[in-house]
């Protein structure tokens, strides 16, 4: 039985190991040579053995690829790197219409919390959530019956109040009169009666047939008698003439405050029964019958849905000249049963929430709704909450395009890769352009600023790995098919080229892995 120990492997201080260049580097220098540090490469005895075996052939290859992949792969002389196989498309001057796309929230067209009007406990709960409602329809009601006790008492004031009234307008009845005007003629009988006796003692008192105290007493009956029939007189013509104006008049504004009165009981009674402001769908319940409400605490929320819903959009400042109030918008709802709708623009709101450092402006749409039938209900198409994409649309212009594959992308911002033209239609040479990018419309980007004009080719494939003013064989769809052409594609890394990996299992997959074609 052979034991195998682990041991340091001296054979030199560096081994070279074979590493295939990375993305971006040359052709012409495939290969690129690594030392590694073998002074403390712990290896068993059987794996050294392997090693020392293959270590010639590697030295081999590393000499035979150094030496021939450079011609090999461009056909020239070393050193010269080959055309890049590329596609190209020509830049374009179009009519584009630009648009922008903004996700907005649908909301009702008018919602309301309604409020209870009085203090008193909920007698009766009539509706629940989902339920539609139409214009004044009963909500709730409150208790009544203090109220209704309340509204009868006054009403009976009130009558009484009238029937005085109406005496008073009405005047002295005809009997009335009469006994007044009885009761004149009578004091007038009485006085005269009186006065003849008293001229009777006076006559006496001359004849000296009675004495003076008979006389004063006749004189005094007389006096009376006079009073009395100048009171009744009084009496019959105030009867006559009927009631005062200023006794009716007070009467008159008796009636119309206890009517008053009245009226504003009536009125508060109304308050203890909430009615829907406007026709709806109820979205939330705030009580239920048997609690106490007071005065302005919630019953229900109700939100106006079917004839017509708004949406919110928040559009970006630079997107506000494709927003004109009054345009027709285009709308996609995909929580609905209806995808595309159609809206119109009815304002634009000049503030935005600029403190929170926003800097979008809420847009509202007016979307026409519809009704769908849900069970035994019919209830709106379009519900609040649901989210919107909504499409505003400019005016169409021309605009300078360039296909999306042609525009590379990186950090010092976009360019192309335009062709200068070679001796033959097949060859050019790319020349960088950097460009500012608009808008896209499609497969297509527009170009705002950059030195292109229409009709110039730039690279759409292959420009990934193009260097400045590198040489191109320009690939047509029809040739490419054929001869199995394809433009130059960014070669993938191996696992050991990867970052991170450790140089002593690079060394050793390297080294085990390595095939004569030169490649891993």
């Amino acid at each position: 039985m052979v034991t195998q120990r682990a041991t340091t492997f001296p054979v030199s201080a560096h081994h070279f190991v074979l590493i295939r260049h990375r993305r971006g580097h040359s052709p012409s220098m495939p290969f690129s040579y690594q030392p590694v540090s073998m002074s403390k490469l712990t290896l068993s005895l059987a794996a050294r053995h392997r090693l020392m075996a293959v270590t010639p052939l590697l030295l081999c290859l590393i000499s035979a690829g150094c030496g021939t992949r450079a011609g090999a792969v461009g056909g020239g002389p070393p050193g010269k790197r080959p055309a890049s196989k590329v596609y190209v498309e020509p830049v374009r001057q179009d009519q584009v219409t630009p648009s922008v796309t903004i996700v907005g929230t649908i909301t009702a067209r008018r919602s309301s919390v309604v409020a209870s009007g009085a203090d008193g406990k909920v007698n009766q709960f009539l509706v629940r959530e989902g339920d539609i409602v139409q214009e004044d329809q009963d909500l709730s009601i409150l208790n009544m019956v203090t109220t209704d006790l309340g509204i009868d008492e006054a009403k009976q004031v009130l009558i009484e109040r009238q029937q005085e009234l109406k005496e008073l307008e009405n005047g002295s009845r005809a009997e009335e009169i009469e006994e007044a005007q009885a009761r004149a003629a009578a004091a007038k009988v009485t006085m005269d009666i009186a006065a003849r006796q008293l001229e009777r003692r006076q006559r006496l008192v001359v004849q000296g047939a009675a004495n003076q105290d008979d006389l004063d007493e006749a004189r005094e009956r007389a006096e009376a008698a006079q009073r009395l029939y100048d009171a009744a007189l009084a009496h019959y013509r105030l009867i006559q003439r009927g009631s005062r104006q200023e006794d009716v008049a007070q009467a008159r504004a008796r009636v119309e405050a206890q009517q008053a009165q009245v009226d504003y009981l009536i009125a508060e009674k109304g308050k203890r029964t909430t009615h829907a402001p406007f026709p709806g769908v109820i979205v939330a319940e705030h009580t239920q019958a048997g609690q106490w409400l007071s005065k302005n605490d919630p019953v229900v929320t109700i939100a106006d849905l079917f004839d017509e819903v708004y949406i919110i959009a928040n559009v970006d400042q630079r997107d506000l000249p494709l927003v004109r109030v009054g345009a027709v918008v285009h709308v996609t709802v995909d929580a609905a049963s209806k995808r595309e709708w159609t809206g119109t623009v009815l304002t634009i709101v000049p503030r935005s929430d600029w403190e929170s450092g926003s800097r979008t402006f809420p847009v509202k749409i007016a979307v026409k709704n519809e009704s769908q039938q849900t069970g035994d209900r019919q209830l709106p198409m379009l519900t609040e909450g649901m989210y919107a994409r909504v499409t505003f649309s400019g005016d169409p212009r021309q605009a300078l395009l360039v296909h999306k594959n042609a525009v590379i992308r990186s950090e010092s911002g976009s360019k192309v890769f335009a062709v200068i033209p070679g001796e033959t239609p097949e060859q050019g040479t790319a020349r960088p352009v950097m460009i500012q990018e608009g808008g896209a419309f499609g497969d297509y980007i527009e170009v705002t600023q950059g030195e292109l004009a229409a009709g110039t080719a730039v690279v759409t494939e292959g420009a990934e790995r193009l260097a400045p003013f590198a040489d191109l064989q320009i690939l047509t769809p029809e040739a490419a098919q054929p001869s199995g052409d394809t433009p130059d594609q960014p070669e993938e890394a191996s696992p050991e080229e990867l970052p991170g990996a450790p140089e002593t299992d690079a060394a050793t997959e390297s080294a085990s892995s390595s095939r004569p074609d030169g490649r891993s």
